[in-house]
């Protein structure tokens, strides 16, 4: 059961956001030679980008956490003493748990406005908002599981990993 969970945490939302910037790739360049070569682009292949990048951006972020691929500046801190940087790493898991919890709860509002209001479609294909409104907020809540994890191994260890 630790193995299936440890590869669906790993591995999902990598899967999910490389399928969707493919399927990005392929709709630009069917909008591209449709566009140059026909004379008439892909209908919807803008709002099938946008809604496709939904997928791509709320997974990618959290994936890029929990491989430590975001970009960090250690200008200030490699120069502080090693007393103060573990209380400097817990006081910004705190804020990007308290970002991410905002963000979350914006998108959660959101989507229920779109679930409760008529009319929220996109404007070209006529689709419903509130599945890609949930997808964001899904991925946020990974994203937010991610900092709770390094948090806690950061209290944990009391120092950065």
């Amino acid at each position: 059961m630790y193995t299936w969970l440890k590869f669906t945490v790993k591995k999902v939302p990598l899967i999910i956001s490389s399928v969707s910037l493919v399927i990005m790739m392929l709709v630009v360049v069917v909008h591209v030679i449709g566009r140059n070569f026909f004379k008439s682009p892909l209908y919807g292949g803008v709002e099938l980008i946008s809604l496709s990048g939904v997928f791509l951006i709320s997974f990618a972020l959290g994936y890029a956490q929990l491989q430590k691929a975001h970009i960090i500046v250690e200008v200030l801190v490699s120069r502080l003493p090693m007393l103060l940087r573990t209380p400097i790493a817990i006081l910004v898991m705190v804020v990007n748990l308290i970002t991410i919890t905002l963000l979350i709860w914006g998108g959660l509002d959101f989507f229920w406005e779109a679930i409760t209001k008529r009319g929220s479609y996109t404007l070209v294909l006529h689709l419903p908002l509130a599945p890609f409104r949930f997808i964001w907020v899904l991925g946020c809540a990974a994203l937010w599981g991610y900092f709770l994890y390094d948090f806690i191994q950061i209290i944990r260890k009391g120092k950065i990993t």
